[in-house]
């Protein structure tokens, strides 16, 4: 089963200017998630996809392997179903550890146990492993609770939990990508983590807080 981890690198993001290369505490996102993901043990290869020149040539001079996307495959008009479809396309491999490197406090342990996990499932009874952290917290829809009963009133710990999807990793095969544009499959194993250790980076207020507890990480280590 050769496993081989694609991370999708744009060069500019809307929220967040230059999300993945500008500078985050004493290192930026990209570099960090290199430096976690290079001693994952159980990775065959890992594949850098960007459009951006910098990027690319950055991830070459730490002996990573590279992919030059097309810049239509880097715009917010483009759906994602296209690029999920298109870079599993070009990569040559058994199974697809889709990662982010906006996920800065998941470190090299997270992605082993994940991958470990993969490999062991029950591959007729789950389609592909999707990194998930539990919310217990009081959720309407539509006007009408979804994982609660108003009377009595539940204490939050008893709440049915949702699972929110983290991003962090999700593991599937080639094919299925390239079938389903997705890497979210009919039916998926959900490998639980914290939320801290699965906090994505969406906008400004992500990345100052990831930034802090990076920071404070860092001191006390």
């Amino acid at each position: 089963m050769k496993i081989t981890a694609i991370l999708p690198v744009k060069g500019k993001s809307e929220r967040v200017e230059n999300k993945n290369t500008r500078k985050f505490h004493d290192t930026n996102l990209l570099e960090l998630k290199l430096n976690h993901l290079e001693n994952v043990s159980n990775l065959n290869k890992i594949v850098i996809s960007s459009e951006n020149e910098d990027i690319l040539k950055y991830a070459k001079s730490r002996n990573f392997e590279v992919h030059k996307r097309n810049n239509y495959y880097s715009t917010s008009q483009v759906p994602m179903s296209e690029v999920y479809k298109h870079l599993a396309k070009e990569i040559n491999t058994d199974v697809i550890a889709w990662i982010n490197v906006t996920n800065p406090l998941a470190e090299t342990k997270f992605y082993e146990e994940a991958i470990a996990c993969y490999k062991n499932l029950d591959h007729m009874k789950y389609d592909c492993l999707l990194s998930a952290y539990e919310i217990k917290e009081n959720f309407f829809y539509k006007n009408k609770p979804i994982n609660f009963k108003p009377s009595p009133w539940p204490r939050s710990q008893d709440l049915n939990p949702l699972y929110s999807l983290s991003f962090v990793i999700n593991l599937l095969t080639r094919e299925q990508m390239i079938k389903w544009g997705s890497c979210v499959g009919n039916r998926p194993y959900f490998f639980i983590k914290d939320k801290l250790s699965s906090w994505d980076i969406d906008d400004m207020i992500d990345f100052k807080f990831c930034e802090f507890i990076y920071s404070k990480k860092k001191f006390n280590s």
